[in-house]
């Protein structure tokens, strides 16, 4: 399964490194320019920023953990968020 956000905001890279280097003390991540990843043990999250949005993407390994992978990653990406407070909405395909 697969749940994607598009959310509005001019800074999204630097909320790209913020929630890499947050959670790199556990888990692996990447934060490289206007892209990062993150391995949750769920799933793979991969964040794409433009100049208006962050282009969030997370593929599940299991279905069932879909709110667990949306609430984990819309939570910290709006606590982390001091510039503005992005709005997480989340788009699942199946």
């Amino acid at each position: 399964m697969i749940t994607t956000a598009k959310v509005a905001t001019p800074h999204g890279v630097a909320y790209t490194k913020r929630l890499c280097k947050h959670f790199a003390h556990k888990i692996p991540t990447v934060a490289d320019g206007s892209q990062g990843k993150i391995e949750f043990p769920f799933g793979i999250c991969e964040i794409q920023c433009d100049d208006e949005f962050m282009h969030i993407r997370v593929e599940l390994t299991d279905a069932s953990e879909v709110d667990r992978a949306e609430r984990v990653v819309g939570d910290h990406l709006v606590r982390m968020a001091n510039k503005d407070d992005p709005i997480v909405t989340w788009q699942r395909d199946r």
